[in-house]
């Protein structure tokens, strides 16, 4: 029989309706209540993947790089941990009832509560390839170097696919496993004790709570212990405890009606506000943890800077000749800045002792290296080349061999490490009781160190300028290393003098004044090197000094928030080196090494008037043009912008103003100052900026070093100037 009134059916239908659309907005966000620890983990590691460019050599390292098989088996088992804990905290969470959240109970929900567990546990292996193809779309040659590391890349994809789905098909079918390891799927009645969860579900819970114990324990003694595992499992690993501890914990507050995240941030920033947990200060000697106050400093007998350059002068220079004078100025920028650094350096004291005749001799590279002036990544690299020449074999080959060993670690793993397990469990904490991540770092630089016979990164910063009988040492470059104070935005310059008489120093602070003279050296380099958020703000706490205008502490964060290139401290240093030499009549060559490791950056060697005859060398390869910035952002974005935009052009100024005050020799341009720019170009590999780099980034380096510069030519034209030196 024909319906003769189609249209009947369609008005029973029922009709989706606005409140239907406010109901399900409501059952939504119910249900995202009780698994909102997990949810905020995810949040945060989508933002962090999209957003920071630090993270991307993690997934570069981890798919494409990483030869290492047992890093990426740690990443596929603490993928595996951080989703199972995400699903098993969800599902386990589902099965409450909660007075507050009514709407989790409403029987249209079911497959909400089902199938939101099984998806987010499933996310992580796939969000650790979401990272990795994110990272991809910002490389210039996304494409693998050989056809092993195309295969090794297309196994470590395949095993993540093969991961995901394999953890999907046992979200599906978890009912397979035993009874016992199994909790049932009904909802517990909210008059019921959270016990009747079942023995299992709640023995896992109090067994993780027990084991992030005991890892923020581990990471507190031995920070480094990660150091095989690879950042990025360590990340998953901290992720795990977060989801499940935060999860349970959140379980307990959620089914009394207290609003326990609320109260952790309140008690959180509340110690904050009244300094109760302060546990990030300034190690001001080696046996100083970060979470005590220091005790008065002794007696000061650090050199003094007008002795060290006199001494040095004398003993290298020959009256009425020009004495050749190395400068150096190395820009931040992490572990790469460092590595870059250390590389230029020590391959320059490698090719001059290759040029000196067979007998020997004077006009050693580092015998003319004077001064370094370096921000965050530059004075980790200028430290640990200026500590590796003070063990034999002190030759550049040697030096270059062993600062790559000492730089090749993943700094990064100790230090997330101690910020999610230890400086995280501080915040709620009062008082300080913990060394801090910036410590983890530091204690991290100093093993690796150990590992190559160097341990001047452990000791005062000040005794590689001092001999055993107390006097000057002027065989080891002087160190500059510059750090930013928060309250004043001034340059806060560390060096291993007493304090000036009269600072040198323009609008900065001489950190002398303020710093113990047992200030170990990789605390000194820590503060240059504070970078945002990723090295806490270091809190220096020490007596007034006298007649000093200025507070008793102070905060410090990295050098590079005034200006990163180091070179207005650089500048200054040549100033007051000419005015001792003027006091003597000796006349100087200033041979700048401007060291750069932004493959972005603007080369201001280009903005040099050619009509001038300052002899001059950069990289041989493709000039970054000057970039144009849109200029229409709107009202309430144009003040960070131009804030964060005033960095750059502080740096920029600060470059072509030492390019202005170096002097040019009328007569013969090569007799006068000279300034040799070594930078890093786009090239074949990503170069990433953080605190770990892979194998391929320094085999990039070395060719970029040496198919970018005439090596030979430069080496030919500094050995005679050192060689004329020492002739009378």
């Amino acid at each position: 029989m024909v319906d003769q009134n189609p249209s009947g059916a369609a008005a029973k239908r029922p009709r989706f309706t606005l409140l239907d659309v406010f109901g399900w907005l409501a059952i939504g966000l119910d249900h995202c209540k009780p698994i909102r620890v997990s949810l905020l983990v995810l949040a945060f590691a989508t933002v962090v993947i999209c957003n920071v460019d630090q993270a991307s050599e993690l997934f570069l390292i981890a798919i494409w790089a990483d030869p290492s098989s047992a890093r990426y088996v740690s990443l596929l088992a603490t993928s595996a941990i951080a989703g199972l804990a995400i699903w098993y905290t969800a599902h386990n969470a589902y099965r409450l009832i909660y007075p507050r959240w009514p709407a989790l109970q409403d029987p249209r929900a079911a497959p909400l509560r089902k199938w939101i567990p099984r998806i987010l546990g499933t996310l992580v292996p796939l969000l650790v390839l979401f990272g990795y193809w994110v990272t991809l779309q910002g490389t210039i040659h996304a494409t693998c170097m050989t056809v092993a590391q195309c295969h090794r890349r297309d196994l470590r994809i395949t095993g993540l696919l093969v991961e995901a789905a394999a953890m999907f098909m046992l979200f599906i079918g978890w009912r397979w496993l035993p009874r016992t390891w199994r909790s049932p799927h009904a909802m517990v009645s909210s008059s019921e004790s959270i016990t009747v969860l079942g023995m299992v579900p709640l023995s896992i819970f109090l067994a993780t709570l027990i084991l992030n114990v005991l890892m923020t324990v581990l990471v507190v003694i031995q920070p480094r212990q990660f150091d095989g595992v690879g950042s990025l499992a360590v990340l998953l690993i901290t992720g795990s405890f977060f989801c499940m501890s935060g999860g349970f914990l959140c379980m307990l507050a959620d089914r009394r009606g207290i609003p326990l995240l609320s109260l952790l941030m309140l008690m959180a920033v509340s110690l904050h506000a009244l300094h109760l947990n302060d546990n990030h200060r300034v190690r001001q000697y080696p046996s100083m943890t970060t979470h005590q106050r220091p005790a008065p400093p002794p007696a000061d007998h650090r050199p003094d800077f007008d002795t060290y350059a006199k001494a040095w002068l004398q003993s290298r220079c020959i009256p009425q000749h020009a004495c050749p004078v190395i400068m150096v100025s190395s820009e931040g920028g992490g572990l790469r800045s460092a590595v870059w650094t250390a590389m230029v350096l020590s391959r320059f004291t490698a090719l001059i002792d290759q040029a000196l005749p067979p007998s020997g001799g004077e006009p050693r590279f580092e015998r003319y290296f004077f001064a370094g002036s370096g921000v965050s990544g530059g004075s980790l690299g200028l430290a640990a080349y200026v500590a590796a020449l003070q063990f034999a074999p002190a030759t550049g080959d040697a030096a270059q061999l062993r600062t790559e060993r000492m730089l090749n670690h993943d700094f990064l793993a100790p230090l997330v490490a101690n910020a999610w397990f230890v400086d995280f469990t501080q915040r709620w904490l009062p008082g300080a009781l913990f060394d801090d991540r910036g410590r983890a770092l530091t204690r991290a630089w100093e093993q690796a160190a150990e590992e190559q016979g160097v341990n001047a990164f452990a000791q005062p910063f000040s005794s590689l300028y001092e001999h055993a009988d107390g006097s000057v040492n002027v065989d080891v470059p002087a160190l500059f290393l510059n750090s930013t104070t928060v309250g004043q935005g001034w340059r806060f310059v560390q060096d291993p003098f007493r304090p000036f008489a009269e600072s040198p120093w323009t609008t900065a602070y001489d950190g002398s004044r303020w710093l113990d003279p047992r200030i170990p050296l990789s605390e000194v380099v820590l503060n240059s090197a504070r970078f945002t958020y990723l090295s806490p703000a270091g809190t220096l706490q020490t007596a007034v000094a006298q007649n000093a205008p200025s507070p008793a502490g102070f905060q410090l964060v990295d050098g590079g928030y005034f200006e990163n290139s180091g070179t207005t401290t650089l500048r200054e240093i040549i100033h007051r080196l000419r005015s001792i030499a003027a006091q003597q009549g000796q006349p100087l060559q200033i041979i700048v090494l401007h060291i750069s490791n932004d493959p972005s950056l603007y080369d201001f060697v280009d903005a040099h008037d050619p009509a001038q005859p300052l002899p001059l060398y950069s990289a041989n390869c493709a000039r970054v043009p000057r970039p144009t910035e849109r200029t229409n952002y709107g009202e309430a974005t144009a003040p960070l912008v131009a804030l964060l935009d005033t960095r750059e052009a502080r740096g920029e100024y600060a470059r072509a103003q030492l390019l202005s005050s170096l002097h040019i020799h009328a007569a013969d341009p090569d007799d006068g100052d000279v300034l040799w720019h070594l930078r890093l170009c786009p090239g074949n590999y990503p170069l990433p900026l953080g605190w770990t780099i892979s194998p391929p980034v320094f085999d990039e380096m070395h060719r970029q070093l040496e198919q970018n510069y005439p090596l030979a030519a430069m080496t030919d034209w500094l050995g005679q100037r050192l060689r004329n030196a020492t002739q009378p």
